[in-house]
């Protein structure tokens, strides 16, 4: 049996200004990302979006839509770690500024080009923003020069 750890993260995405919802995170994962966190044991991979949304930023979110994974295995811990993406633009509620997981606020695509990116969370903007793209991959982890890998929809 292998050993699992499941996560979640989502794109939520204000239709109006056509920003984006991060977080700064302080915690582990350091830097800018969506909002997401751990799929606790027994709940629903949806609830667990929701939940986690709710508790980092204050928004409740009406609708998701699954839109792709970030999936690597690790040999030494001979652990995968499966962090399953969404993306939202059905919300309600008004955001929390800060939270212990770090601040919390709106973002334009474009300014997210030069901010102080959570490590690999550029790459893994490619797997939301691409509709051609469902999974990164991490090739390799055991050397400091980790392949990435897309891998696109089959239709």
């Amino acid at each position: 049996m292998e050993n699992v750890k499941l996560m979640n993260m989502c794109r939520i995405v204000d239709s109006s200004t056509n920003k984006v919802l991060v977080q700064e995170r302080v915690k582990s994962w350091q830097g800018i990302a969506f909002p997401g966190g751990k799929i606790e044991i027994g709940e629903s991979i949806v609830t667990s979006i929701r939940r986690e949304v709710y508790e980092e930023t204050g928004l409740k979110l009406n609708t998701v839509k699954i839109c792709g994974v970030k999936d690597w295995y690790d040999k030494r811990e001979k652990k995968r770690e499966l962090v399953i993406l969404f993306t939202s633009d059905d919300y309600s509620g008004e955001i929390i500024p800060e939270t212990s997981e770090g601040k919390v606020y709106w973002m334009s695509e474009a300014e997210l080009k030069t901010a102080k990116l959570a490590d690999d969370f550029d790459k893994l903007l490619e797997v939301f923003k691409n509709e051609e793209i469902n999974e990164m991959v991490y090739e390799d982890n055991e050397s400091k020069d980790e392949k990435i890998r897309w891998d696109l929809k089959l239709y």
